[in-house]
């Protein structure tokens, strides 16, 4: 890296994705928040020439980062955003406005903002599988911490995933994009806060009954509430 930091950090891509990490050893409670992305800021207008070191030569002044992601192009270039998060905790407010007059002050117009860390999918209009099926289908695709189920119509079915972070939500997002055929033709996924079925039903994101997602023998009806979750 062109920059020189106080200590190491290593650096890997996974698809569209330029991963920067600290090599620092933090309290594992800390990295537990970290992953499920408390504290991450959102860096917007990023320009293509700008690559992941110029960021870090910034961000790394106002204290030591844990990760940078960095989105990228087939070409390597920026593709305009980022995701930066910080090993110790700050002040969000006194934070973004010190980042982004810091950038300006490199000649870089970078936005950055908290990041809204969605971590939640909806998939809908699945017709031939059973809420078991549609589990064990998932679970084929990407890890998820919890599928919740909710029966707005006898054996209609509509199902909201939530992950760890907002990262592998993102790829969850992509693979179940390319894969959608699998749940049937006319199965949808996005975003839960672009869901709006769930609002037009006047559906609570919460849930009654836990049923094990390691069970054989799943109900496929829901409880009183109209819910449950795996």
């Amino acid at each position: 890296m062109d920059y020189e930091p106080q200590h190491k950090y290593r650096k890997n891509q996974v698809n569209g994705t330029l991963y920067v990490t600290t090599c620092l050893y933090l309290d594992p409670h800390r990295v537990a928040e970290l992953e499920q992305g408390a504290d991450e800021l959102f860096l917007t207008h990023i320009h293509k020439r700008t690559t992941a070191d110029h960021i870090m030569q910034v961000a790394i002044d106002l204290g030591p980062v844990y990760t940078l992601r960095f989105k990228v192009d087939l070409s390597g270039c920026s593709r305009g955003y980022a995701y930066l998060q910080y090993v110790d905790r700050m002040h969000k407010t006194e934070l973004i406005e010190t980042l982004e007059h810091r950038f300006r002050r490199e000649n870089m117009r970078i936005h950055v903002r908290e990041s809204r860390n969605r971590r939640d999918l909806i998939l809908n209009n699945v017709h031939h599988l059973t809420p078991l099926q549609v589990h064990h289908e998932l679970r084929l695709v990407s890890h998820y911490l919890k599928l919740t189920v909710y029966e707005y119509e006898p054996k209609r079915y509509i199902y909201v995933i939530k992950y760890r972070n907002n990262d592998e939500a993102a790829m969850a997002h992509h693979k179940l994009r390319n894969k959608a055929g699998r749940f049937g033709l006319d199965a949808s996924i996005d975003w839960l806060d672009k869901g709006q079925m769930l609002r037009d039903l006047n559906l609570e994101h919460s849930c009654c009954v836990q049923l094990s997602r390691d069970s054989d023998h799943l109900q496929a009806s829901a409880n009183s509430c109209r819910c449950f979750c795996i």
